[in-house]
């Protein structure tokens, strides 16, 4: 039997914290050089203290502007109190395997709440996203009826829908039946895992709830709101500020575009060509094939599975960039916004 990565790393200066067993082993070749990894630490790193810095701005800003009630704000608060736990929790969370090399793995229990966080704030910005864009739909193509269809009160049911959405679908995964999250070196971040019927059945629930429905209602409300604004000239000089709002609305959608796309392309391609898959059985012991020991290279090896994944985390992480476009983009695109951040 060969010896794993993994269990090559257990005599290291840092130690594995987590039984190996719960970790997919990677044949040699596969994990970037040790250089590669300490360069996209430091991009984390300076990435999430961006991220951090930028969302807790924007939410000061928001409290200031407490006074004008305005129901958009709830929404921008939400989005802004999501890409905070990016910079907070989620891109922190890859630091450490990344500046040792992946020497230093994650307990079970740690895993647990980094999948969970991780999934909430993905969930939850593109659900809020679209919730964003289908308000600036109905504000430029319903003006006079907008302050009554969105109103606060609906509009802070909507956003606690899309956290109850987030937490529901992000917390599930957690039952034993469905397999519950686990770390994937090759991407130093706990995603879920598939253990049975039942529990790919939930992901594709999941998937076509939480990423493929919004995803496409986002693109589709920014379409809308282009053509309505194209054919209704008047409305758009009459109301100045909601055809800046839209404006400001298009642009998070395609920045959101922008750095999602790159990710979802280099997946797809990774496991068209016989890379990383979507799911690990739970039935054996991950990184083996029923019938062949943890660690073995016989049956489906994890060299038969894995190809380079350099891209797979480099989209990962322009993934993570449009935490910090966000923020920008609405202070500087709001007049109001950009007052209050030079006289604070």
């Amino acid at each position: 039997m060969n010896t794993t990565p993994m269990q090559s790393n257990m005599s290291d200066p840092l130690p594995a914290i987590v039984n190996p067993h719960l970790i997919l082993p990677i044949p040699d070749g596969i994990l970037p050089g040790k250089t590669e990894d300490i360069v996209l630490g430091i991009v984390c790193l300076v990435l999430a203290i961006a991220i951090s810095a930028s969302n807790l701005l924007l939410l000061t800003v928001l409290w200031r502007l407490r006074k004008r009630r305005l129901s958009t704000h709830l929404l921008v608060q939400s989005l802004a109190v999501l890409d905070l736990m990016v910079g907070v929790f989620v891109l922190p969370s890859m630091l450490t395997p990344l500046l040792t090399h992946r020497k230093v793995q994650f307990s079970e229990t740690f895993c647990a709440v980094s999948g969970v966080l991780t999934s909430v704030t993905v969930t939850g910005s593109v659900l809020m996203v679209m919730s964003l864009a289908l308000d600036r739909w109905i504000a430029v193509r319903y003006p006079v009826r907008y302050p009554r269809i969105s109103s606060r009160p609906r509009v802070l049911l909507m956003v606690s829908f899309v956290w109850v959405e987030a937490i529901l679908f992000s917390v599930i995964p957690l039952i034993p039946p469905l397999g519950g999250y686990r770390y994937k070196e090759t991407m130093c971040t706990c995603l879920k895992v598939v253990g049975d019927d039942k529990s790919s059945v939930f992901s594709v629930t999941s998937y076509t709830l939480c990423a493929a429905l919004p995803l496409c209602v986002v693109m589709v409300a920014g379409v809308a709101i282009v053509i309505v604004l194209r054919r209704r000239p008047k409305l758009s000089s009459q109301l100045h500020r909601t055809r800046e709002a839209c404006i400001t609305t298009l642009l998070i959608v395609a920045a959101y575009l922008a750095c999602v796309l790159p990710y979802s392309f280099a997946f797809a391609a990774t496991n068209k060509a016989g890379g990383l898959p979507p799911t690990v059985s739970t039935g054996s012991s991950l990184g083996s094939t029923t019938g062949s020991s943890p660690g073995s290279n016989s049956g489906s090896t994890p060299s038969e599975t894995y190809t380079d994944h350099k891209w797979i985390i480099y989209g990962l992480i322009v993934t993570y960039c449009n935490s910090l476009f966000n923020p920008v983009i609405y202070v500087t695109r709001s007049g109001r916004m950009r007052k209050e951040v030079s006289e604070s």
